[in-house]
């Protein structure tokens, strides 16, 4: 037996004598003796240790074969695959005026259309295989709730249809929050919404700076009272775009919602990611100056580490730490703009030399222009951390370079947070198991 190529390991001070190992590719973790590690290396593992380490991924027994079995990883995730993820959106229009948004010049009165929603239910219902069980719609926008009847109608029909062919079929709704109301919250779960996700950036005057409504008004007070009127209904996810000048604030959110009810017990998620900064004529606003390039930036590492322990440490849950493949490498997975041009990715919704398709037609073959796996080099393949990155994102890669055939490596911020990370989940979520 030998050491897996995707295992990490730390001190750990806490017990004198045990090492940390951490599976990057099973997201498993486990103390083991400094003599156990040792024989490992040597080639001299104990038998009685064997099994238990096997199963989490720390050893294996031909490396050849974990590699190839990396190299097929995608393969058998989309085999395994049972559901038709779509991300649909609905209009580029919004009621408020964010200074960061990602969809900038983008941005206007442009809806779908009955026939393009008609359409759209149409390219779901051809992607039923027998083998798909699930039909899940994001809705997004814009603001998504600004095409209420639109929602209600293609759920209607897709709702029908699942019942029909014995499967089932989900919504949620990626929302400013500030329109989704309790009436609104009850008769959308009837038709299959499940949850929602809604950004809060920060205490109120922080967000109230970044997120206001159009009128300039602050939208915060208007957020939470929504949220208070529905988590009980919904799935509740509280996302937040932090820069290097506010992500200090974020932590004070939490006294906002606790002072309001909205508890740990209330809140199913709650994820901060840094704005992105693009440039050279994408879409967002050309005179914002204050997001990230690289994840590998210091100040993105820190934040990223300081905001993941406040959500833990103060009861909210924080999504773990586990592989993380693109959705660009997933096959039923697919963004349908308003005007039904089809993407791979949501941030690139607009850009013509990334539409494979349209509604009117079958989708075309995406892997050469988006440069799929091209993590499938030596360098990567022999990278700790490839369960965890699979090359990065390549819409960063796209915001730096103007082009996606580079490797978005991840490697300096896995380096620098990941023991972090782990870390913070044996405090807040348990201690590992010993070996």
């Amino acid at each position: 037996m030998k050491l897996s190529k995707y295992v990490k390991i730390y001190p750990y001070n806490e017990r004198p004598g045990y090492l940390l190992l951490y599976s990057t590719k099973q997201s498993s973790k486990i103390l083991v003796k400094e003599e156990t590690v040792k024989s490992i290396l040597k080639g001299s593992l104990p038998a009685e240790h064997a099994a238990s380490l096997s199963n989490l991924g720390m050893i294996v027994t031909d490396p050849d074969a974990e590699k190839n079995e990396m190299l097929g990883f995608l393969d058998v995730l989309n085999k395994k695959n049972e559901t038709i993820n779509i991300i649909a959106v609905l209009n580029l229009d919004c009621n408020f005026k964010c200074v960061y948004c990602y969809e900038g010049e983008l941005k206007g009165a442009h809806y779908m259309t009955d026939e393009t929603a008609g359409l759209l239910v149409d390219f779901i219902r051809d992607r039923m295989t027998p083998k798909k069980q699930t039909i899940n719609i994001d809705f997004f926008g814009g603001e998504p709730m600004l095409s209420i009847d639109m929602i209600k109608t293609i759920s209607g029909e897709l709702k029908s249809f699942a019942e029909e062919r014995g499967v089932i079929y989900t919504f949620t709704l990626i929302t400013n929050g500030s329109l989704f109301k309790r009436r609104y919250a009850e008769e959308l779960t009837t038709l299959g919404l499940t949850g929602i996700k809604t950004t809060i950036d920060g205490p109120p005057e922080t967000h109230n700076i970044t997120r206001p409504f159009k009128s300039g008004a602050g939208s915060f007070n208007n957020i939470i009272e929504n949220l208070k009127q529905t988590w009980d209904l919904v799935t509740t996810i509280i996302g937040g775009n932090y820069t290097r000048e506010n992500y200090h604030r974020f932590p004070l959110l939490f006294d906002y919602l606790s002072h309001e009810g909205l508890t740990p017990d209330r809140i199913h998620e709650v994820r901060f990611t840094p704005v992105i900064q693009t440039s050279g004529g994408l879409n967002s606003p050309a005179d914002f100056s204050d997001g990230m390039m690289s994840i590998n930036e210091p100040w993105v590492v820190h934040a990223g580490s300081l905001l993941r322990e406040e959500i833990l440490k103060r009861g909210y849950f924080s999504s773990k730490i586990s592989p993380s493949p693109c959705q660009i490498d997933i096959d039923d997975y697919y963004v349908v703009n308003h005007d039904g041009g089809i993407y791979k990715c949501h941030s690139f919704i607009g850009n013509k030399a990334f539409q494979i398709g349209h509604l009117r037609k079958q989708p075309s073959d995406w892997t050469l222009s988006h440069k799929t796996c091209m993590w499938k080099n030596s360098e990567c393949m022999d990278c700790v951390y490839l369960p965890l990155c699979f090359g990065g994102c390549q819409y960063m890669t796209y915001v730096r370079d103007g082009c996606v055939d580079k490797i978005d490596c991840r490697r300096p911020y896995l380096e620098a947070s990941l023991e972090t990370m782990i870390r913070q989940d044996i405090i807040y979520a348990g201690k590992p198991k010993n070996s």
